[in-house]
């Protein structure tokens, strides 16, 4: 993964094809959207906060990823000890797959890496304005040039919007059935797009057909946890 630069790894949870949704898309999906996903973001900033100002979200956030209530107090002292670079996704891939062995217990929650092509950082940095934290959360990560963990298993690309510490996707934008109809490009197995040149080639219509103002670029997925 040379050609790569890591986005962060995160501990995200596969959900049922939601309703509204175009069925060209599969029962089954994997976004890094947090328009339809639960990606973990309170745990890791127990880091840096204290967990009396937190505490109704953690055990909201341990509740959706099947950490039992009881465990709360040692999870706690467990993401306190961590040494993150990131408050807001795992710079990492050791504490997001701990977290999942250790404590997690939802079958469906995954840990994902993503990586942005080499090709892209220019794209990227040109982008920056469209945020209004102009990248922040996210930059970091890229401005490191750190390479993917090797071991993941490549799942596909997905265009993606970040946006106020948070990513849009294309499935925000109805963009699977527009991509197949206007480019012949289908989604794949988990709703993503299995090469690189279609995945460009989808973020750059979106770019062209008014996708709200983010830092829009394919990423690359991949999973360390199957």
């Amino acid at each position: 993964m040379i050609d790569y630069v890591s986005g962060g790894y995160y501990v995200l949870k596969a959900i049922p094809r939601p309703d509204g949704l175009s069925d060209i898309l599969p029962d089954k999906l994997l976004t890094m959207s947090n328009c339809f996903t639960e990606l973990v973001r309170d745990i890791i900033q127990l880091q840096w906060d204290r967990y009396d100002d937190v505490r109704e979200s953690i055990a909201d956030e341990a509740r959706e990823f099947g950490i039992p209530e009881a465990r709360i107090p040692e999870l706690t002292s467990w993401a306190k000890s961590q040494q993150n670079t990131n408050y807001l996704v795992y710079s990492e891939i050791g504490p997001a797959l701990e977290l999942r062995r250790r404590f997690i217990t939802d079958p469906s929650t995954h840990v994902v890496g993503i990586g942005l092509r080499t090709s892209l950082l220019d794209s990227f940095q040109s982008q920056l304005v469209k945020d209004i934290n102009q990248g922040t959360g996210l930059l970091e990560l890229v401005n490191e040039k750190r390479p993917l963990v090797d071991g993941g298993n490549a799942l596909g690309f997905e265009p993606l919007g970040f946006e106020g510490t948070k990513f849009h996707s294309w499935l925000c934008h109805s963009a699977p059935d527009k991509a197949h109809k206007h480019l012949g490009i289908r989604p794949n197995q988990l709703g993503l797009i299995d090469s690189f040149d279609a995945a460009k080639q989808v973020n750059e219509f979106l770019l062209q057909t008014g996708a709200e103002p983010a830092i829009w670029e394919p990423w690359l997925l991949l999973d360390y946890a199957t």
